[in-house]
């Protein structure tokens, strides 16, 4: 059985280090690949932002979305993370005083999700950390850089968004 075993896990960490295929060479799996490592770095980087306040990269987003009301999927949609667990992190938030529910007058059955004067104050504190910490890195880079990388993005950004919308659904003629 333990030789089975091991012969099973030598097999799979051959496949994993040599046997699987390289992903394509091609200029949009390139960008996808640094984007995946972008993203990963910033979500460490705001991890190490906002730890000594004892808040996190997630809550953080919540927290700086809830700036202008919204509702919990609206926020969900804009981070790109679940429905449920930007709801979790808007109830934690709520109960530790940081993020209140308010009405929302065009809709009954949502509510809006904003911040409380001690989260417009944590906001704060975490935007100051942030520009601290980001201003070696804009250095780094070079502020013309930086605009440039910003203006790409948004264009990529705006690219996929026509790409992924739905199409306008044709009625059938009879």
């Amino acid at each position: 059985m333990r030789a089975t075993w091991v012969l099973t896990v030598r097999c799979q960490l051959a496949y994993a280090t040599h046997m699987r295929p390289d992903p394509p060479a091609d200029d949009w799996t390139q960008f996808a690949t640094a984007a995946f490592a972008l993203n990963a770095l910033l979500i460490e980087a705001g991890e190490t932002i906002v730890a000594p306040m004892g808040q996190s990269s997630a809550r953080w987003q919540v927290l700086g979305r809830a700036h202008h009301p919204t509702t919990v999927a609206d926020m969900a949609r804009d981070i790109g993370h679940a429905r449920q667990s930007v709801q979790r992190i808007a109830d934690v938030l709520v109960r530790e005083g940081l993020l209140e529910f308010r009405p929302h007058d065009r809709d009954r059955r949502t509510q809006l999700v904003g911040l409380t004067p001690g989260g417009e104050q944590m906001l704060e504190a975490i935007y100051s950390r942030q520009l601290a910490w980001s201003d070696d890195v804009v250095v780094t880079i070079g502020p013309s850089r930086l605009a440039a990388a910003t203006e790409s993005l948004t264009s990529i950004t705006e690219a996929l968004r026509t790409a992924i919308a739905p199409a306008p659904q044709q009625k059938e003629s009879l």
